[in-house]
């Protein structure tokens, strides 16, 4: 479990290192020089952080655990009662 810091007016949250290397995040254990992330507010105290790549924001609908969520809550309208 994280705790929430603060630091310049703003939250702080870290993410553990060892989701960072499973990711490919970290260069040779260590981490890059630079690597831009957004936030996004996805719902009351519920957070979306995702890396930005060649300067390219990615799209929330396009977020892994997003089109999952909508592919499950498709299903479950179509399931028989």
């Amino acid at each position: 479990m994280q705790v929430v810091q603060q630091k310049n007016r703003s939250g702080l949250v870290t993410v553990p290192k060892e989701h960072l290397e499973r990711d490919g995040v970290l260069e040779g254990g260590e981490f890059p020089d630079e690597q831009n992330l957004v936030v996004a507010r996805v719902g009351r105290q519920q957070y979306l952080v995702r890396m930005v790549e060649g300067g390219d924001v990615p799209d929330l609908e396009e977020a892994e655990v997003v089109q999952r969520v909508a592919a499950k809550l498709s299903l479950e309208e179509f399931q028989p009662d």
